[in-house]
């Protein structure tokens, strides 16, 4: 893999932001499957919130000298874009071993290193969030049994420092539940609708959550 070249023009990728991504049907990512590596919990794409984020993050102007954690980071889209954009540190999280070798790949082609941790989201301590700015999170919130999950890791990194929280999702009702408690609990939490046209046309909203 570390000799591994993408061409320009060459088949299911996607150039944007900066960044090179590969899509189901790439050479590399049928490579990784016919090894057995099969994310099981829908670490399986590039999911479309992350382009979302990565716009609100441009906007945001992360500094070089930031921590950022990408939970559920399946691929790691927003892991490279982080790191490539704003040279900052990227933890990438994911309860998945096997989404790692799809991350490591990306990695390598857009020439980043992410630091890579394996835990349940229930498994992010205050202690292991002592150190991060950002925390974002794209696709995460699809089940009704994440909405307390997540909320609590959300105050548990607002308790341990965390500058801003930002989760993005196409319009799920457990997302939305989430968003609801934040809202209730008295965090300074919103609900913004983000638009792009590229890699295609998208739509998001993003829960942000600043502290």
């Amino acid at each position: 893999m570390s000799g591994t070249v993408i061409r320009a023009g060459e088949p299911h990728t996607i150039r944007t932001r900066g960044i090179t991504l590969l899509r189901s049907g790439h050479r590399e990512i049928r490579r990784l499957k016919r090894a057995n590596h099969t994310p099981s919990i829908h670490g399986n794409k590039v999911w479309n919130s992350s382009f979302l984020i990565m716009d609100h993050l441009t906007r945001r102007k992360v500094s070089a000298d930031e921590h950022m954690m990408d939970i559920g980071c399946g691929w790691g889209p927003l892991s490279i874009f982080a790191a490539k954009r704003f040279g900052c540190r990227v933890t990438a999280v994911d309860a998945d071993p096997d989404v790692f070798p799809y991350l490591d790949l990306h990695a390598q082609i857009n020439k980043v290193r992410i630091t890579q941790q394996q835990d349940r989201f229930e498994k992010l301590t205050k202690q292991r969030l002592a150190d991060v700015d950002i925390i974002a999170g794209a696709d995460i919130c699809f089940w009704d049994e994440l909405t307390p999950v997540l909320f609590n890791l959300i105050r548990r990194g607002l308790r341990s420092g965390v500058k801003q929280v930002i989760i993005a999702d196409p319009g799920r009702s457990p997302f939305y539940a989430l968003a609801e408690k934040c809202e209730n609990a008295g965090m300074d939490a919103r609900v913004v609708e983000r638009r792009t046209k590229t890699p295609k046309n998208l739509s998001a909203d993003l829960l942000i959550i600043n502290n």
